[in-house]
């Protein structure tokens, strides 16, 4: 993937409450983000050096295949790093998206899954990214919104959090029970009726695509309970799996 390290400040706004607060967390994120992507690629860089050298020396290097195995998972890594950075500079500037401007659901979502895979991967959910029109054979076109940036990754990480069994922070679900692990949830841009959206495929842990099952566990019930009080649509899909529907908040196609 390539990067752009330019650092894009907004002009500076007279801003209070809330907002003074969500631009000091953006700016100092992204700058983090951007000194963290320039110490990577000097990793980088000093990893592929290495990796010439050995080249050069032959196959009378001792220990050859190790240094060669672990200089590859040392560029492995630095490109993971690399990845995570760059969409944690993209989350850093979320609070400069006003609604105005059009964007690419996917692209955010693109950006969300890959921040938020490691919280679900704690739970024993795996966080998978489709691409839009995936269920009916194409790609079809990219759907575009005018969204407030932080609002729109927030009711994204709640209905999460539902997901994951977490429970709503207002109290209206019980978030203080055990969550259960396993499972699997599947996100994509989505138009419904005109509506742009997010669709969430949940399938629930111990539930099999086609394994012939047709009722809800107790869990999958609160689940959809939650989503509910969060604004989406619920829809029971193949068996015991959960299909969901987030409209995006206070957004335009």
């Amino acid at each position: 993937m390539a990067h752009d390290d330019t650092i894009h400040m907004a002009a500076p706004a007279a801003t209070g409450g809330d907002d003074a607060a969500h631009e000091c967390v953006g700016r100092l994120a992204a700058s983090a983000t951007h000194e963290l992507q320039n110490a990577l690629a000097v990793i980088r860089e000093s990893a592929g050096l290495m990796q010439d050298l050995v080249s050069l020396c032959g196959e009378g290097l001792p220990h050859r295949d190790r240094l060669c195995a672990m200089l590859a998972l040392i560029q492995e890594q630095v490109a993971r790093g690399g990845d995570l950075a760059w969409n944690l500079n993209r989350l850093a500037h979320a609070w400069e998206e006003d609604g105005e401007a059009p964007r690419d659901l996917g692209a955010v979502l693109e950006e969300f899954v890959a921040l938020a895979r490691r919280g679900c991967a704690m739970r024993g959910v795996e966080l998978v990214l489709a691409q839009q029109g995936a269920q009916q054979g194409d790609d079809g076109p990219a759907v575009r919104v005018s969204a407030p940036g932080l609002a729109l990754r927030a009711g994204l990480l709640r209905a999460v959090r539902c997901c994951l069994g977490e429970g709503l922070t207002d109290g209206s679900a019980d978030g203080s029970a055990r969550p259960a692990t396993g499972g699997t949830l599947v996100l994509r841009a989505a138009l419904r009726q005109g509506k742009p959206g997010v669709e969430l495929d949940f399938t629930p842990p111990g539930t099999r695509a086609g394994s012939g099952a047709t009722e809800l566990s107790t869990s999958s019930a609160d689940i959809a309970r939650c989503m509910q009080a969060c604004g989406a649509d619920v829809r029971q899909a193949e068996g015991a799996q959960l299909r969901f529907f987030l409209p995006c908040p206070d957004c335009t196609a």
